[in-house]
């Protein structure tokens, strides 16, 4: 049984999904593995599900990053928050997320 903690954190979780498919700037992305490189920006929200997916250093994503299933490497920089849902995040040495954190199921390291 989930806890009220998990229910809301679900439910939010869903709520900003609509929000920011609805809003349509959204980037989602359909590579195996998604590296976004040095010197390269996402305008608005990144979507990626079910694959692994690299923030480089020197990368920025101008909205936040929502990931399902699989592990996000963050070197680079993101103007908004990460959220992460069954997988593992690594927070490494450049990395700059001036958001939130959120992970459920998820492992976090630096």
């Amino acid at each position: 049984m989930k806890t009220r903690k998990q229910k809301i954190w679900i439910g939010s979780f869903l709520v900003l999904l609509t929000i920011v498919l609805a809003i349509g700037q959204v980037r989602i992305s359909n590579e195996r593995n998604f590296t976004l490189a040095k010197g390269e920006t996402i305008s608005g929200p990144l979507l990626i599900i079910g694959q692994n997916a690299e923030l480089e250093e020197g990368s920025s994503v101008d909205g936040s990053v929502i990931m399902l299933c699989c592990n996000l490497m963050v070197d680079g920089k993101i103007n908004g928050s990460v959220f992460l849902m069954s997988g593992n995040l690594m927070v490494k040495s450049h990395a700059e997320v001036d958001g939130d954190v959120k992970v459920m199921s998820s492992n976090l390291s630096k």
